[in-house]
């Protein structure tokens, strides 16, 4: 991974990226309080705990996702010289989690909102542990110097439900990576915004 990030666009034409990248502040959705918070996320990443990895979206409390549809992390480790070393390109499902956006320390959603909040199953901590390692590994590799980009993804757009009577309402997605740090806002839009992106 280079020293100084640079800008990455979508992980793939489903996804919202939530990667480091001064021209981030100009990609609507994105709160600009956010940012600090962005421009850590790849290295927070590599030392998370994955319990702990955590999406959380406020929407329109008539919003019921399709049974089985899930937002998915995304993450992609790519050398910037082919062949550096091994790159990395994972989509690992969350889970719908038991417990409440109160307990974890979200804010009361708010008349006819409601908090939608999955975590990692125990399969995918696992995977997300063999990730982790596999990027330490390529840090260690002396070709890891020539540089390269770690970018990160949340897709989610099997949730965003095509009913016209909730198309232009409020979708917005939190993220926890250390549990100690808590939620903190990474997009804002709509279920609209989300297919059209899809359909790109």
């Amino acid at each position: 991974m280079s020293h100084t990030p640079s800008p990455l666009s979508f992980l793939t034409r489903r996804s919202l990226v939530l990667a480091a990248g001064a021209a981030l502040a100009a990609c609507g959705g994105i709160p600009l309080r956010s940012l600090p918070r962005l421009v850590q996320l790849s290295g927070q990443m590599l030392d998370a705990n994955p319990a702990h990895f955590m999406v959380a979206l406020q929407v329109d409390a008539r919003l019921t996702p399709p049974a089985g549809a899930v937002p998915y992390l995304l993450l992609k480790l790519t050398p910037k010289v082919a062949g550096a070393f091994e790159p990395v390109d994972k989509k690992l499902p969350l889970a719908m989690s038991s417990t409440g956006g109160a307990t974890l320390g979200l804010d009361a959603p708010g008349p006819g909102r409601r908090w939608l909040v999955y975590s990692l199953p125990p399969a995918t901590q696992v995977e997300l542990q063999r990730i982790q390692a596999t990027v330490r590994l390529a840090q260690a590799q002396p070709g890891y110097q020539r540089g390269g980009s770690l970018a990160m993804g949340v897709e989610q757009n099997e949730l965003a439900v095509a009913d016209p009577a909730l198309a232009r309402t409020k979708w917005s997605t939190w993220m926890q990576v250390k549990q100690s740090e808590g939620f903190f806002e990474v997009w804002n839009g709509t279920p609209e915004d989300i297919r059209r992106l899809a359909e790109k």
